[in-house]
């Protein structure tokens, strides 16, 4: 089960609905048509430095960056994961200054969000898997662009060197 509190870090604004984003986001290419539209997607389990790189790059991609929130049921990094439940990753990704919009991705793959809001480009980190393919094939139907980003360092390798060090802790 995952970590959560009740935390009001006044950043409901950002958070929002599939179908609020999505109005929202025609309303945005209606005021502004020039305006480029950045979806990036992820667990974000532990908010560390090469998250706030990755979103730094994400965001230089365009002027509206939207990070798209992998539900709790379809994390899939092992047992015990995600740590820090759906509500609380969040918040805190709301409340990062670069990005503009999260959204709870309610489902296996990032491809309803896509469909919703249609971005001009979707960045991921560098990992060659089926399901980044198919990312790419989706984003070249809506006529988007696929940017893939080096990562600099990822959760999962920090809460291995953190069970790690604990195991030491253990030992006499």
């Amino acid at each position: 089960m995952a970590l959560g509190c009740k935390i009001d870090l006044k950043t409901n604004r950002k958070i929002l609905s599939l179908e609020n984003l999505e109005v929202k986001i025609i309303g945005l290419r209606c005021a502004h048509p020039c305006q480029k539209i950045v979806l990036t997607t992820g667990v974000f389990d532990l908010v560390h430095p090469g998250h706030l790189d990755y979103f730094d790059k994400a965001r230089s991609f365009g002027d509206v960056l939207i990070v798209s929130v992998v539900d709790d049921e379809f994390v899939d990094k092992g047992p015990g994961r995600p740590i820090f439940d759906q509500n609380l990753r969040l918040s805190w990704l709301a409340a990062l200054e670069v990005i503009d919009y999260v959204v709870l991705n309610g489902d296996f793959g990032p491809w309803k969000v896509m469909k919703a809001i249609k971005p001009d480009v979707y960045v991921k980190g560098y990992n060659l898997s089926l399901g980044l393919v198919q990312d790419i094939s989706l984003m070249r139907d809506l006529n988007g662009q696929t940017v893939l980003i080096p990562e600099i360092m990822h959760s999962t390798e920090i809460f291995e060197k953190i069970r790690q060090l604990a195991d030491k802790q253990k030992t006499p």
